[in-house]
């Protein structure tokens, strides 16, 4: 992984991954809300694209820039790519429940050398008060 300053400029980088994670969660939350499945896949893309505006903002960017040295936010190809990874982890986990958990887990220990699994990304390095502290 040396040339970190072209993760989030493609449609696929390794980051890809947790958004699956995304998709997956979102239809696991929707279904114990039991919101049907189309309502659910339109509010899985909605709060994915806030997500990706919020992501994209300069106080996250420079909290990412935490633990990401070069981060310099997501490229439209970027985003677009999340959002269509974020859908295919929804109708993932909409045609195998166990299959998704299971994905879930298996990319979470994956990813950890990386700092690229959901958990790191979404809670290790938003909610670190070295990071927030400085930005």
């Amino acid at each position: 992984m040396d040339n970190k300053k072209e993760y989030s400029k493609n449609l696929f980088d390794i980051y890809s991954f947790s958004h699956i994670s995304h998709g997956i969660l979102f239809y696991l939350l929707f279904k114990y809300l039991k919101i049907n499945f189309l309502t659910g896949l339109y509010l899985t893309i909605i709060l994915e694209f806030l997500w990706e505006m919020f992501e994209n903002t300069e106080f996250i960017i420079c909290v990412y820039r935490k633990d990401y040295e070069n981060y310099d936010g997501d490229s439209y190809l970027n985003i677009t790519g999340d959002i269509i990874f974020t859908i295919i982890g929804y109708l993932l986990a909409s045609k195998t429940i166990y299959g998704s958990v299971l994905f879930l887990i298996i990319s979470e220990i994956i990813l950890i050398p990386y700092k690229a699994n959901f958990l790191e990304l979404s809670f290790g390095s938003l909610l670190k008060k070295t990071n927030l502290s400085s930005c």
